[in-house]
C-alpha cells in the first residue's frame, strides 16, 4: 500500500499584479501545516511540487516547520549525504523527506485565458478587475462568471482557443499522478503541493464525477488543505478529502478558499 497526498498551496494573491505568489496568510497556513504534521509525527517520505510560485512556496515553508534542524535553516535544497548528517531537532521520529522536485503535470490551469476567452464584457485583468469593482455582489458575479467560462472551457466546442484544452488537462493532471504513484515506494507515504483544479481534475477520475461534478469540487477545497489516497493492487481509493482542521486551531479567519 501507499499513500499519496494532495495538497492545496496557500492563499496566493488574488487581484494583485502577480496573482502567483503567496500571501502573507498563504505563508502562514503552509507553515502551521508543517507544525501540524512534526507534532502529529506524520511521517512524509517525499516531498514534490508543480513549477508554480506558489507550490514551490507552499512546499519550502511547509518544509521549513516539519523538518526543523539546530540551525533552524530551511531545508529547500539538500542533498542525501547532509540529509543522512541532519537530526530533526524538534522531532526526532520525523525523519527528513526525500525532494523529487518540481513536475509542471501539476501545475493549474490558467484561469486568465479561461475567464478572458469566455466572451464576456471584459477582455484582460483591468477591464475584469473594473467590471467585478462595479458590481454590488462581486463575490457573486465572480462565482457565476467564473462558471461561465469554464463551462466554456470544458465544453471541448472551442478548444482552439485555448492554449490547453479541458481534456488535456485532465490527461496531463492524471499522468503526473500516476508518475507520483510509481516513484512513489511501497508503505510510503508521497506528498505534492499543487492547486485546487488539479485536485479536483483527480478526484474527478478516482471518483469518477462528471465534468459539472469536477468544478463544483473545486469551489470547496480549501487553501492549504490535505486530500489523501491510499493506493493497492485493487486500485486507488479517496482517504482523505479536505483536511484543514488544523487552521482553526489560529483562528477561523486563517481558513480560507480564495
Amino acid at each position: 500500500m501507499k499513500l499519496i497526498s494532495l495538497v492545496r498551496h496557500g492563499q496566493a494573491s488574488f487581484g494583485a499584479d502577480n496573482y502567483d505568489q503567496l500571501s502573507p496568510k498563504g505563508v502562514a497556513q503552509t507553515q502551521w501545516l508543517g507544525d501540524s504534521f512534526r507534532q502529529s509525527g506524520r511521517q512524509v517520505h517525499a516531498l514534490m511540487s508543480g513549477s508554480m510560485a506558489r507550490q514551490k512556496d507552499s512546499l519550502k515553508h511547509f518544509l521549513s516547520h516539519y523538518y526543523v534542524t539546530r540551525e533552524g535553516i530551511e531545508l529547500t535544497e539538500i542533498t542525501h549525504h547532509v540529509q543522512n548528517a541532519l537530526k530533526n531537532q524538534a522531532n526526532p521520529s520525523v525523519t527528513m523527506p526525500l525532494l523529487l522536485g518540481e513536475d509542471s503535470s501539476f501545475n493549474e490551469f490558467n484561469h486568465e485565458q479561461i475567464l478572458y476567452k469566455a466572451g464576456l464584457p471584459f477582455a484582460d485583468k483591468a477591464s475584469f478587475m473594473a467590471y467585478l469593482s462595479s458590481q454590488t455582489h462581486p463575490e457573486i458575479s465572480f462565482t457565476d462568471i467564473f462558471t461561465q467560462a469554464m463551462s466554456r472551457w470544458q465544453s471541448g466546442q472551442y478548444d482552439s482557443d485555448y492554449d490547453e484544452s479541458w481534456q488535456h488537462f485532465l490527461q496531463r493532471t492524471w499522468n503526473g499522478f500516476e508518475r507520483l504513484i510509481a516513484q512513489t515506494g511501497e508503505h510510503e507515504h508521497a506528498m505534492v503541493f499543487t492547486s485546487g483544479g488539479v485536485i479536483a481534475s483527480i478526484m474527478q477520475q478516482v471518483m469518477k464525477l462528471s465534468d459539472v461534478q469536477a468544478f463544483d469540487l473545486n469551489w470547496h477545497i480549501a487553501n492549504a488543505s490535505v486530500h489523501q489516497f491510499r493506493v493497492s493492487d485493487q486500485g486507488v481509493f479517496l482517504q482523505t478529502f479536505n483536511e484543514f482542521s488544523y487552521l482553526y486551531q489560529q483562528g477561523e479567519q486563517m481558513v480560507t478558499w480564495r
